[in-house]
């Protein structure tokens, strides 16, 4: 069975570059309208013009996914774009490095916001949006919200609202044939883990069963299965796409026997 999101509308948050930019990529490759939005104009337009060079329709409008106005804003103008809105993946996030003694009251709040109430605006969204012809909600979470990492105090947090959101959106979603799904990503070569993966090299593949670091694309693919058809008795939890990380505590023990 293939899968095909023709006539369909997908929209993908924080999607100017990285995971978002190649969910968005994949859904309009496989027939779908794609709509983003990140807060980087100059980077939604270069990912504009990189999707249509492909033929892909794209609505783009930079937000700021942490206010609930700026995203019921783009919902609006994307239902006025396309017609509907059949899909949305909730991918943004934000996840600086501070420790809790260091963390201001500012800086918890606007990573909460950026990372899971832009989640339940995505579900509220959802339900405008959806309660008539049914659709699918996907959430970022992350392996944060499985073993949490010292100066990530706030993002943890919020990743593990997200997991827990994910679940009872599903429940409350599900009569208005609303599917509400989550993913985990392990480490992922983005910009987002540049900085890491310069400090820490190699030694952030020890956990790791696959001993690779993830790409985009590989996220990408399963947040297009979840979404399609295939997937049409899935709800309510979250994949994990993390290559085994810590599938067991010495994984490296298997590549050196």
């Amino acid at each position: 069975m293939e899968i095909s999101f023709n006539g369909k509308t997908a929209v993908v948050t924080g999607a100017s570059e990285g995971i978002g930019y190649a969910a968005a990529e994949l859904f309009g490759k496989l027939g779908a309208n794609v709509a983003i939005c990140a807060r980087n104009i100059d980077k939604l337009e270069n990912a504009k013009a990189q999707l249509e060079k492909q033929g892909i329709k794209v609505y783009i409008q930079s937000v700021d996914v942490a206010k609930m106005d700026q995203l019921m804003d783009f919902a609006d103008n994307v239902e006025k774009e396309f017609g509907r809105i059949d899909i949305i993946v909730n991918n943004a996030g934000y996840m600086p490095f501070t420790l809790l003694k260091d963390t201001s009251e500012q800086m918890w709040d606007t990573v909460i916001d950026t990372n899971l109430k832009s989640v339940f605006v995505g579900g509220k969204i959802a339900y405008e949006k959806m309660k008539d012809n049914g659709g699918v909600v996907i959430n970022a979470s992350s392996f944060a919200s499985v073993i949490p990492s010292v100066g990530y105090t706030a993002y943890a947090a919020a990743k593990a609202g997200v997991s827990s959101l994910t679940k009872t959106m599903a429940s409350e979603l599900a009569p208005y044939k609303i599917r509400v799904l989550g993913y985990i990503p392990g480490l992922i070569d983005t910009a987002l883990t540049k900085k890491s993966q310069k400090m820490n090299g190699d030694k952030l593949l020890e956990p790791i069963s696959m001993r690779r670091f993830g790409t985009p694309e590989d996220v990408a693919k399963v947040i297009v299965f979840m979404a399609s058809d295939l997937a049409g008795y899935m709800s309510g939890t979250c994949v994990e796409i993390t290559g085994g990380k810590f599938a067991t505590q010495n994984p490296m023990k298997a590549w050196n026997i």
